[in-house]
């Protein structure tokens, strides 16, 4: 399942809703949990609203571009691609993304890169840090979530 929600009030990109969001959801997902049936919530705010969302949630009084809560895999980040089958499960919450539109805009245009790209980057490592990848862990947790994120990339933009 994937749910995604906005609060933008400006007429958002044909790529940017939930119809054009799920089948590149769906490749993602089925790269890492192969016929599992996942849930994760994709919110899209300004950069107001991540800022309260982060100083709430996270007590750090600043916007940022995305924020992530997960349910699980807190300890160890989950191997991509899995080593490993998970036994049937009826649903894997895996947990919440949130994205600053306002941010995105402004990395795609100073990066040099679409809004597209950047959004999915952003959605991306989001992702990572739902099943336990911390770049701020250190140099070499950083290297790890910078392969996966570039893997993970090619899976959800395609060729």
């Amino acid at each position: 399942m994937f749910e995604f929600s906005s609060d933008i009030e400006e007429e958002l990109p044909s790529w940017l809703s939930e119809a054009e969001l799920l089948p590149r959801w769906n490749v993602l997902t089925q790269f890492a949990f192969p016929n599992i049936q996942t849930h994760i919530s994709l919110l899209l705010v300004d950069d107001s609203s991540i800022k309260e969302i982060n100083r709430v949630r996270r007590n750090k009084d600043y916007s940022t571009d995305v924020l992530s809560f997960p349910l699980s895999f807190d300890l160890e980040p989950w191997d991509l691609p899995p080593k490993k089958k998970i036994q049937n499960s009826p649903l894997l919450s895996l947990g919440e993304i949130v994205i600053s539109w306002d941010t995105c805009k402004a990395q795609a245009k100073s990066i040099g890169h679409s809004e597209e790209d950047e959004f999915f980057r952003l959605f991306v490592h989001g992702f990572l840090h739902l099943i336990g990848y911390d770049h701020e862990r250190g140099e070499e947790d950083e290297a790890l979530m910078k392969e996966k994120e570039d893997l993970c990339l090619d899976l959800v933009l395609g060729p």
